[in-house]
């Protein structure tokens, strides 16, 4: 079986050095992974130095043609909603934004094509519905699904059945594209509808442990999707692969021994301490009012201007008048 990666670079992200520290990670836990790389071919071209990195990692590299005009995220959404016919035999697609803790198990992958539930629920479930609601009325179409799946980690038996399951992913996204948004998650799942109907065949969720969606496979998981899509949002996570000043010290100074010796424990890759709430204070954390304070907060630090200190000011004179 292989790990296959697709990579568009871009100087406005960090992409290369993600895939890079992925490859690092699989290599940790699966030694004799053999890893295939899809890139286009401005990026074949554009970013040398970057993927001479990359491909130590790398057994099989692979350029795909790609329109050159047309923006970054449509070559790489184009690449991956096609790549089936690029690639010969059974595969384990990875989102480069991941790292891995444990080696896959073979006998977990039953079915042609395989994924795992975006945010580990059924869709009516989600955290983040509203925001999934307004994806679909941006590409104009929505899937009607109740198990929505998540196109960071996917399964693909070199098969008839998967290969007409990447033909109708591709061609749903073509279609959808059109509107000006290239992602790829409502055609994804239009596919999974096609081919499976309501019985979705699911991975074992450590296979895509969404750390920004919940935490709950995160002691068990073989593969961590940290996302780093809203990068500029991160600095503060306690994660440290979720934080934009880690990849501009990966950009820097490359696979350094630091980050090497943090890839030998993934999971214990925090850089301020951390607690677990109670479900008390999980609830609070739902209340406007907590995201009010939060928010003010969050400006003070950062040097913005902030009424906290009035607020906290007057909860202080309040407890000393009325006590708790």
């Amino acid at each position: 079986m292989k790990y296959l990666y697709v990579l568009v670079g871009s100087k406005n992200g960090f992409y290369c050095e993600q895939t890079l520290v992925s490859m690092a990670s699989l290599k940790n836990v699966q030694p004799d992974a053999f890893v295939t790389l899809l890139v286009d071919c401005l990026t074949d071209k554009g970013f040398i130095s970057e993927l001479e990195r990359i491909k130590k990692y790398v057994n099989e590299y692979i350029v795909v043609p790609v329109e050159e005009s047309v923006p970054a995220i449509a070559r790489s959404r184009y690449i991956k909603t096609s790549m089936r016919k690029y690639v010969e035999g059974d595969f384990v697609y990875v989102d480069a934004d991941t790292v891995w803790n444990a080696p896959v198990v073979e006998t977990d992958f039953t079915h042609d094509v395989m994924g795992v539930l975006d945010g580990h629920c059924l869709l009516a479930e989600h955290p983040f519905k509203k925001g999934i609601d307004e994806d679909f009325k941006k590409v104009n179409y929505n899937p009607g699904v109740e198990q929505y799946v998540n196109g960071g980690v996917l399964f693909s038996r070199d098969s008839e059945v998967s290969r007409k399951f990447f033909d109708l992913w591709h061609k749903k996204w073509l279609e959808t594209s059109k509107t000006g948004c290239f992602i790829d998650m409502p055609s994804l799942n239009f596919a999974f509808k096609e081919i499976y109907g309501k019985a979705v065949s699911l991975l074992p969720d450590v296979y895509n442990c969404q750390i920004s969606r919940s935490w709950k496979f995160f002691a068990r998981a073989k593969l961590v999707h940290f996302f780093t899509g809203w990068m500029e949002e991160c600095n503060e996570k306690p994660y440290v692969f979720q934080r934009k000043s880690f990849w501009e010290q990966e950009r820097k100074n490359g696979l350094d021994d630091s980050v090497v010796e943090m890839l030998k424990n993934p999971l214990g890759a925090f850089a301020i301490p951390i607690e677990i709430c109670d479900d008390v204070d999980f609830e609070l954390k739902k209340t406007a009012a907590y995201g009010l304070l939060r928010d003010m907060f969050e400006r003070k630090i950062h040097g913005k201007k902030s009424r906290f200190d009035l607020v906290e000011k007057m909860v202080k004179i309040l407890k000393s008048v009325y006590g708790k």
